[in-house]
């Protein structure tokens, strides 16, 4: 029996009760309620659990795989600190790392390289122009961009002192100008000059005409083993050819071929009368 109602008893308190029932109502719902399939609701379940596993699964492979990057780039930054110098001892808090050290491309340096190369060829070149006037790109230049200029040798007759060595100079003559050797020997030209013709005679022969100037000419003839040919140099202390025993001749001559004779011989220098 509850207490309270005992309680109530004792102090004669008028109590009241009462009953409740509940009818059924007489209505029939004519809504039916759908049907639930407990399987396909299985299935959903199911599906989406296993989404959120494979979530999560992927999810921490790729927290792992970030970590282990991050370990090994840690790892190769400890060990570039320990092969240093060795001098220091850094102490440093190891961070992730984002991106690598680039490294500079192959085709840079050889750029470089090249470029090196071609400036020790231009300051050799630079250099060798600069203390070497006849070399080839100094002699190149000056042939295509220079303007040579030659000079003309105007000299007069007086200006010469032809020296006379012909064979052994025995019977040397002179008449009119012209020296007539009686001999046989070397044949030097009595100035230095250029050969500017060389005529071969009937006799097996050869006469020279020896320009020293535009105005100066000496005329040799009867030599029989010519050392030169037209244009070249010839000098007075290298012999030019070589005379038979029948001698020789050789006579000066002015711009216009006339034969000097104003001169004398004197210790077989010719002398001008002047």
């Amino acid at each position: 029996m509850n207490e309270k109602l005992q309680y109530a008893s004792m102090l004669e308190i008028p109590v009241s009760t009462c009953s409740v029932s509940a009818v059924k109502s007489k209505k029939k719902s004519f809504l039916k309620r759908k049907k639930v399939n407990a399987e396909q609701v299985k299935e959903q379940l199911l599906k989406k659990v296993n989404n959120e596993q494979e979530q999560e699964q992927s999810q921490q492979l790729l927290f792992s795989e970030q970590a282990q990057e991050n370990q090994e780039e840690n790892a190769l930054i400890l060990q570039e600190q320990e092969l240093g110098d060795g001098q220091e001892q850094i102490s440093a808090s190891v961070y992730p790392v984002s991106s690598r050290k680039k490294k500079i491309p192959l085709k840079f340096s050889i750029f470089g390289v090249q470029m090196v190369i071609i400036g020790v060829l231009v300051a050799t070149i630079f250099l060798t122009n600069a203390f070497y006037a006849d070399s080839g790109i100094n002699v190149f230049l000056r042939n295509v961009f220079g303007t040579q200029t030659q000079t003309v040798d105007s000299r007069e007759f007086s200006d010469f002192t032809p020296t006379l060595a012909m064979g052994d100079n025995n019977g040397l003559t002179m008449e009119n100008g012209v020296i007539t050797f009686g001999g046989e020997g070397s044949i030097y030209a009595p100035c230095d000059g250029t050969v500017s013709q060389v005529i071969k005679g009937e006799n097996q022969t050869y006469d020279l005409i020896i320009a020293h100037s535009t105005n100066f000419y000496s005329v040799i003839t009867g030599v029989e083993h010519l050392y030169v040919a037209q244009d070249d140099k010839v000098y007075s202390n290298i012999p030019l050819g070589y005379l038979k025993p029948n001698g020789a001749t050789i006579s000066f001559t002015d711009q216009d071929g006339k034969v000097l004779s104003d001169y004398q011989i004197v210790e077989n220098t010719v002398v001008w009368q002047v």
